[in-house]
């Protein structure tokens, strides 16, 4: 006798029927509130698990999206990732997950996701594909949401304002009479760097203000340190008196320079860092950051993909943008 717990075994425990777990559990049909709670209580309390192999025999769909991402133990990914798996479980669907840093990966697991049936594909790959023919996104029939890349026009996309909201940080230190300002954020083969480097440059034009190139540091990942270019820059004839670093390996190696060398944050250089959650608790003093909303992103980039899966949208590709906010705090101070 198996021990597998069964969709009848979840009515059983909810006190309702099987038609209404199968409505609940498949997101067909009417459900209120109150009997959605207790299918998803019962779910969890007994710990079952829908067997998607026989359902997508039955239904002919895997009620399963993909999303593709770079390396996960970037604290920017894995936040959007962990929100973009609570919303499509919360939509009744599973997310399956493949890592990437190649372009032949990505048509590897592009294949993978096709002959799994999967029903989409949320992508942030970490190649931008400059031949668009080489696109295994552009080859697939899958609907393809794609998530701050730029991979044309073909696609229904979500971005992140890089460009505002580094401006938007700039004329922030500008405003405290700061007039060098080292930049260390991700090279600009990838989307995110090159709008950072773009919005960098325009505050310093708005300003009057010459680009100097040796106080900008993009290497080509976000995990490299910054201690090396750091204590260059401290070097120059005129160095930095602020820096904006956008990653936490980048921010840590560049802070620990700055403390090493006697400097104080914010007396000696002011500081704009990355707005997660390792940055805001274990900073001294109290980091002024740059945050985008997560949350907005995963919401935006989950209704787009249910809906093309639906084929309820127009069939224009649509783009969302979502904001960076300051969060002022206090490694920031007027330049002497």
């Amino acid at each position: 006798m198996s021990d597998r717990i069964s969709v009848r075994d979840v009515a059983a425990a909810a006190g309702v029927s099987v038609g209404s777990v199968s409505r609940v559990l498949n997101a067909s049909g009417y459900a209120s509130a109150d009997l959605r709670q207790r299918v998803l209580d019962a779910v969890e309390r007994l710990g079952y698990e829908p067997d998607f192999t026989a359902r997508h025999l039955r239904t002919g769909h895997s009620r399963t999206i993909s999303y593709l991402l770079p390396n996960i133990a970037n604290p920017f990914l894995a936040a959007h990732l962990s929100e973009v798996e609570r919303l499509t479980q919360q939509a009744g669907y599973s997310l399956l997950v493949g890592s990437s840093e190649r372009p032949a990966r990505d048509r590897e697991l592009v294949a993978f996701f096709e002959n799994r049936r999967l029903e989409g594909i949320i992508a942030s790959p970490s190649y931008e594909y400059p031949d668009k023919a080489e696109c295994p996104f552009t080859r697939t029939s899958l609907p393809t949401v794609v998530v701050d890349r730029d991979l044309g026009d073909a696609f229904d996309s979500v971005l992140v304002d890089h460009f505002n909201g580094l401006r938007q940080a700039m004329e922030y230190l500008l405003a405290l009479g700061h007039r060098r300002v080292a930049l260390f954020v991700s090279g600009d083969n990838l989307r995110p760097g090159r709008e950072k480097l773009r919005g960098y440059r325009a505050a310093l034009a708005a300003a009057g203000l010459p680009y100097d190139p040796a106080l900008v540091y993009m290497p080509g990942s976000w995990l490299e340190s910054s201690r090396h270019r750091m204590a260059e820059m401290l070097q120059l004839d005129q160095p930095p008196t602020a820096l904006i670093a956008l990653g936490t390996q980048l921010l840590s190696g560049a802070v620990h320079v700055v403390r090493e060398q006697g400097l104080e944050i914010p007396r000696d250089m002011s500081v704009i860092g990355p707005g997660t959650m390792e940055t805001l608790e274990l900073m001294y003093p109290p980091l002024t950051a740059l945050r985008y909303n997560f949350q907005s992103s995963a919401r935006s980039t989950v209704q787009l993909m249910l809906e093309r899966i639906a084929a309820a949208t127009p069939p224009a590709p649509r783009r969302v943008m979502v904001a960076w906010d300051l969060v002022v705090g206090a490694s920031c101070a007027r330049a002497y």
